[in-house]
């Protein structure tokens, strides 16, 4: 048995051509301007970039913004601290009657309306009710405690001020507290508003970024999905071009990896076939001997009929002679038919052509090829087949150099007197054939292996006639399965579809 290796199962070389890039369909899917990847990858990283300055500038002036809040809320804390440092004195002054006490409330006056234009610096609404409260209220405040300061008004007169002092401080205490409450409620009111607006802008950047990478990722898949799925027809068996469609249309890089893939695929199939004519001249070169035996007996024949002739031509009967050129025509038509099988076996036909082919008939005929390698192995051949045809779709040159090269396996595996089953079926619209040999066996070992190219347990063979044989057979849509046990032979059983009669 010559085990060999599997090869990409086809053996059909339909014509692969490259696409022309020249007619390029508009691709309707995403940025339709740019048909480059590297150009749609730079766009949509620009893109991206853009979104995320936009959302860091809002972020960016979102802060500020609030700095500056926050720098309104520490100025008005900072008038509130002192104005209460103005009443504290005032307080104590009423208490103790010390007048270092209203003078320390009169420092803080300036310290007060120093506080104001700090305010007003940065406050932009309500700057009118810091100038009446600095201009009239701080003012009046600050005449009246310098008149209860001098001493030439009268205990009636200083009462009187006093508690206008008290009244003017209570009205500007509550000034200063009711403008930074309203401060503060505008203050929180505006931060808030940064703060959704910044959220919201970086969601709808994060959004649109998330969108646009994610149909950029499926654009960019598209075209690798259309090439990986036509490589795996292509490892079915679908020795196909690959077809330029609008996913691969939509990119320049697909298309030129489409129309590299399609000239790979034609120079694999040309490689291919020419692998199965070296095949199938090396099994002629194994059925020469027997074909060569089968000539010569009819030429002999003819041979010495034509010498009878040539020599007792006028001692011969009229009958005699007819039969005698009856027996060479038997022996030539006999030598044309040896030979016929023998050119079409070697004869290379399109391997995309298929056509229905009668198993029956050609397990005959590469009976008739390799019957004399059965003679001079002294192998005993048994032929089982029904009457009617068992039709295929396929190529009948391709299917017969498998059963040649099976049948070839089988004679140098067996020793004389050893068995030869042929056997054609069909059932269940599936079509069978068997090839079933009392030779060596096939090891356990190399069993797996027998199928992988250049595989081979023979000192001479190229290791590729099973390989060949395994590829023919995935691209007639069929099946190989081997069973061997060593040292009791080995049973091919090829399966195919079966076409019907009508067919």
């Amino acid at each position: 048995m010559s085990p060999s290796f599997n090869l990409p199962p086809s053996t059909q070389s339909p014509v692969i051509q490259a696409a022309p890039p020249a007619k390029q369909r508009p691709c309707r899917f995403l940025f339709p301007g740019i048909r480059s990847l590297r150009g749609k990858l730079l766009f949509t990283i620009c893109i991206v970039a853009g979104l995320g300055i936009i959302a860091t500038a809002t972020a960016t002036y979102a802060l500020w913004r609030m700095e500056d809040k926050i720098r309104i809320i520490e100025s008005f804390y900072e008038l509130n601290q002192k104005v209460l440092e103005i009443r504290r004195y005032e307080k104590n002054y009423f208490l103790f009657n010390d007048r270092k006490d209203l003078l320390s409330a009169l420092d803080y006056v300036d310290q007060v309306r120093a506080s104001i234009v700090a305010v007003k610096a940065v406050l932009l609404e309500n700057k009118n009710d810091l100038e009446t409260l600095y201009d009239k209220e701080l003012g009046q405040y600050e005449a009246i405690s310098r008149h209860i300061l001098s001493d030439r008004i009268s205990p009636q007169n200083k009462q009187a001020l006093e508690n206008s002092l008290r009244k003017h401080g209570q009205d500007i205490t509550k000034a200063i507290f009711d403008m930074d409450a309203r401060a503060r409620v505008r203050v929180e009111r505006e931060v808030a508003g940064y703060q959704k607006s910044a959220v919201l802008i970086l969601a709808l950047a994060v959004g649109l970024g998330t969108v646009l990478v994610f149909y950029m990722m499926r654009w960019i898949m598209r075209p690798l999905t259309a090439i990986r799925e036509a490589s795996a027809r292509i490892m079915q068996g679908e020795m196909n071009s690959i077809p330029m469609d609008d996913e691969v249309l939509c990119s320049v890089e697909g298309i030129e990896l489409v129309n590299s893939l399609n000239l790979m695929l034609q120079a694999l199939n040309t490689k291919q076939n020419q692998l199965v004519q070296s095949e199938k001249l090396a099994a002629i070169g194994k059925v020469t001997a027997g074909i060569a035996h089968e000539i010569n007996n009819p030429l002999n024949n003819i041979s010495l009929t034509a010498e009878v002739l040539l020599e007792d031509l006028p001692n011969l009967a009229c009958s005699e002679r007819m039969d005698m050129v009856r027996d060479i025509l038997v022996q030539s038509d006999r030598a044309r038919e040896v030979v016929h099988h023998l050119l079409e076996f070697s004869r290379t036909r399109k391997s995309n052509v298929l056509e229905p082919v009668d198993l029956v008939a050609l397990v005959e005929s590469s009976i008739a090829l390799v019957k004399n390698q059965f003679r001079l192995g002294g192998i005993i051949y048994h032929y089982d087949h029904p009457e009617q045809p068992v039709l295929v779709s396929g190529n009948s040159n391709h299917l017969q150099q498998v059963l040649v090269n099976l049948m070839l396996n089988a004679v140098q595996a067996m020793q004389p007197n050893g068995r030869l089953d042929l056997i054609v079926g069909a059932e269940q619209k599936v079509a069978l054939i068997v090839v079933r040999d009392t030779g060596a066996g096939i090891a356990p070992e190399a069993l797996s292996h027998i199928f992988d190219p250049f595989f081979t347990t023979k000192n001479e063979g190229t290791g590729l006639g099973l390989s060949l044989s395994y590829a023919i057979v995935k691209d007639h849509g069929g099946d190989i399965v081997v069973e061997s046990e060593p040292g009791k032979g080995t049973t091919f059983r090829l399966t195919f579809p079966q076409l019907s009669s009508e067919a």
